[in-house]
């Protein structure tokens, strides 16, 4: 298993030429936790906010959370409400997606500016949030989609319909192993999923709804800084096809990462997407 930090290549992110991995800090905002890696030097201009998924939580961002703070950002990933312990509520499965728009705007505020990096549920919030202004840049990887754009795939149709009641109620649901792996884990060895699976928490039935009814609405003309959409081309549950639809539909920069699924930045490899990552950030802000 690689220990508690997780397989080799999770293991506390290295700078790189056998330097030591840099400190991480739970840190809050309000009754939000979040992990902070301080910069390596010169310190860029602004935060950089990284925003997980379902069923997810600031754990699965640290290679990219690490890679951030060595390039110099001060990089920040959030726990939204009802996950790991953070904005603890009592009913996680009446959570809307603007719930959790809203816990990134309270980081947002406190940061007065920053970037946002969003991973599928992520990305629709942070596609949401970027309307508000206080975002310098936004980034969309294997991301869920706004009103408009449908997601549908094999896949999901398969699977979903074992949780539709607790979707359709508003009801916690937590998604079992074999989903887990056949939807979003497709990239991931035995050992990684093994690993993976234990840290995922309920999501909320209500979030759910509302992304597959496509009742997000998110205006492209009030996001108004530079957008990257990412997408994967083994992703089964936000299709690559879908990603080059977002980017149309905001005038997005756009990469694809080949050899990689949903979660592309546990996956091994995970440099080269981010890399693409960093070097776009290092052009717009």
């Amino acid at each position: 298993m690689g220990g508690p930090e997780g397989p080799p290549h999770h293991r506390l992110y290295r700078a790189g030429d056998g330097a030591a991995p840099r400190a991480v800090a739970i840190e809050q905002i309000g009754d939000l936790l979040l992990e902070h890696a301080r910069p390596a030097g010169s310190p860029r201009p602004y935060p950089l906010l990284l925003v997980h998924g379902m069923h997810g939580g600031s754990w699965y961002l640290r290679n990219w959370l690490y890679a951030a703070a060595h390039a110099g950002w001060d990089a920040w990933a959030v726990n939204l409400r009802g996950h790991h312990g953070s904005r603890p509520v009592r009913e996680v499965g009446r959570l809307s997606v603007l719930d959790y728009v809203e816990d990134v705007h309270d980081c947002l505020r406190t940061f007065r500016e920053a970037v946002l990096i969003g991973h599928s549920m992520g990305g629709l919030v942070a596609q949401k949030a970027a309307e508000g202004g206080r975002v310098r840049a936004a980034v969309f990887v294997t991301s869920a989609a706004p009103k408009g754009i449908r997601i549908l795939t094999w896949p999901l149709l398969w699977r979903m319909p074992r949780y539709a009641m607790a979707i359709a109620t508003s009801q916690a649901f937590s998604m079992g192993p074999e989903d887990a792996a056949a939807l979003v884990g497709n990239r991931l060895t035995n050992e990684e999923q093994a690993w993976a699976y234990p840290q995922l928490v309920p999501e909320s039935g209500r979030a759910a709804r509302e992304m597959a009814l496509g009742r997000i609405v998110v205006d492209p003309a009030a996001i108004r800084c530079p957008t990257l959409v990412v997408g994967a081309e083994e992703d089964r549950i936000t299709p690559a096809a879908a990603q080059r639809r977002i980017a149309k539909r905001y005038g997005s920069e756009y990469v694809e990462a080949k050899d990689h699924a949903h979660l592309l930045m546990l996956e091994q490899g995970w440099e080269r997407p981010f890399a693409e990552v960093l070097a776009w950030l290092s052009r717009v802000v």
